[in-house]
Formats: C-alpha cells, structure tokens, sequence
C-alpha cells in the first residue's frame, strides 16, 4: 500500500512530466524544420552572392547543426539509426565542404588532408553528428582569420580523424564531454555537441582524446575501427 502510494505521489507524476516534454519537444522540433528549410531553400533560389547573403547562409547552417543535434538527442533513444557501409573519405570531404561556409564568414580556412577510400561501419547521422560538431566547434572557438586543419588517415585497422585549430584553447579538457557545458556561454549552444559525440564513441568502440594549450588552440584524435567482414561480424 506504501509503495502504491509513492508510486502515484512520486513517480507517476515524474512519468507524466517526461511524457509530456517529449511531446513538447517532438512538436517544437517540428515547427522549427519547415521554417528553416524554407529559409535556406528560398535564399538558394534567390543566387545572390554577396557577404550578407554569405553570412545569411552561415547563419541557416549553424542552425541546422544545432537543430540536428537537438533532433539526435531526442530520437537516440528511441531510434535504432541504420549503419552502412561508409566511405569515411568522400563522407569527410562533403562535410567540410558543407561546413567551409561558416568558416568564411570568419575568414577562416579548413585544410584538409584525407587519405582516399578508408570506410567505416555507421549510420549517416552519427557520423555527421561525429564530424559536425567537432569541426563546428573548432570554427567558433577559433579567431578570425586562423585555420583548421582536419586529417584523417590510416593507422592499422582504424581512420584515424583529427581536428586542429589554433583558438581559445580549453580550460577544463575533462568537463567538455559532460551535457550542457559550454567553454564560452556568450558564444551560444546548448552545450549537446560533445556529449553526442561521446556517446557516439562509445557506441562504435571509437577512442578519444583531446589535447589542448590554453590560448593556443585544442587538437581532438579519433580512432575509428574501419570496417572488415570481421568485425561486422563483431557488431552484428
């Protein structure tokens, strides 16, 4: 009878709660989706170039990373994300292509140097969860007119993926992976970015680190497992 009664008092309410900002967030997600596609698709027609377009462009695109990140957060729980087959190499060059526009709205400039035809076994989102935010990342918190520099090679049975920049540096190296932190709050974000891609890691066996000089800039490593008819056979 006690338990009942804590059930109702305590955990049915927190239930219900959980129940109804999912529905919240669902419906919040899906009102932002269509305005932001219209946005960029609109301007696209438009073909306008000039540096308000550029950074009207940059702007819609740092948005839709945030919005996608919003969106895994929610549904990695209760979306299986199906993996493939993925060539890592084209997949890494289409994203930096995609993220050099908000580079340039800074002046900034991504360069790359990424061995041809290593693959891997992921989802399409994650992956673009794993690349986005740490380029991304390394775009805000870097000065203007610096550079980034993304490799990725191999070494044995993994791609290794790297990202260096030369900006703030990071204070607390540690506490970056934990939900909601954020080095630089005036700089916006909620602060999902890195802990998407740590639990990204740790689905796919991927090891991490970071090293940064503070003031200098971070340099973030990723082993990847390539993908062998051994180990799908691991994983399935």
């Amino acid at each position: 009878m006690i338990i009942y009664f804590m059930y109702l008092s305590i955990v049915k309410p927190h239930l219900e709660q959980k129940k109804m900002m999912n529905i919240f967030f669902n419906d919040a997600m899906h009102e932002l989706k269509t305005p932001l596609g219209v946005a960029s698709i609109n301007l696209e027609m438009l073909d306008v170039k000039t540096k308000h377009t550029h950074r009207i462009k940059s702007a819609l695109k740092q948005m839709k990373i945030t919005y996608e990140d919003v969106e895994y957060y929610i549904k990695n729980r209760q979306v299986d994300f199906p993996k493939i087959n993925l060539n890592l190499s084209n997949f890494l060059k289409d994203r930096i292509k995609f993220l050099s526009t908000i580079a340039h709205s800074k002046n900034m400039e991504i360069i790359s140097n990424i061995e041809d035809s290593l693959c891997i076994y992921m989802s399409e989102i994650e992956a673009t969860r794993l690349i986005d935010n740490n380029i991304s990342n390394a775009i805000k918190y870097s000065d203007v007119s610096s550079k980034i520099i993304v490799t990725l090679k191999k070494d044995r049975g993994y791609a290794v993926f790297t990202i260096k920049d030369f900006g703030k540096g990071i204070k607390d190296p540690k506490n970056i992976w934990n939900r909601y932190t954020r080095e630089d709050v005036s700089l916006g974000g909620f602060g999902l970015g890195l802990n998407i891609v740590l639990n990204i890691c740790l689905k796919y066996n991927i090891s991490y680190k970071v090293d940064s000089d503070y003031g200098k800039g971070s340099t973030f490593v990723y082993k990847i497992p390539l993908y062998t008819d051994k180990f799908l056979d691991k994983v399935i």
